[in-house]
């Protein structure tokens, strides 16, 4: 593994983004749920710069953190295509309701165990 300094860093970030495409346009019904779900790689790299500009450190310093939230994200979509399908179909036909009243959402505890499970180990690692 590269070291947290290494340009090799910024491909791993791209890796990372479009793993997290790939698992995730699955579920996605139509294009406007596909355009939301391509933000978190933008949004998280564009904390990833505050977080760099805060510190007085170099993007790259950071970028094996924003490689393991993007991949912690990616990962809770995997074995769950039919229900994350399911969901977003009643939520394109109910965009007024809450998600508490549509179908079950099982990714979002296999969310809540890889986040956490990827980011604070590079956390711990690479700051």
């Amino acid at each position: 593994m590269p070291d947290n300094t290494s340009p090799l860093w910024w491909l791993f970030a791209v890796l990372s983004a479009l793993i997290f495409l790939a698992l995730w346009y699955p579920g996605m019904i139509n294009n406007r749920q596909r355009a939301v779900i391509s933000c978190p790689p933008l949004l998280c790299f564009v904390v990833l710069i505050g977080l760099s500009r805060a510190n007085d450190e170099s993007v790259v310093e950071w970028l094996p953190v924003y490689c393991a939230m993007i991949l912690g994200f990616a990962l809770a979509a995997v074995g769950h295509w039919k229900a994350l399908r399911t969901f977003m179909a009643w939520r394109a036909e109910n965009p007024e309701k809450p998600d508490s009243e549509g179908p079950d959402t099982p990714w979002a505890l296999q969310l809540a165990v890889t986040l956490p499970g990827l980011s604070i180990p590079a956390f711990l690692l690479f700051r």
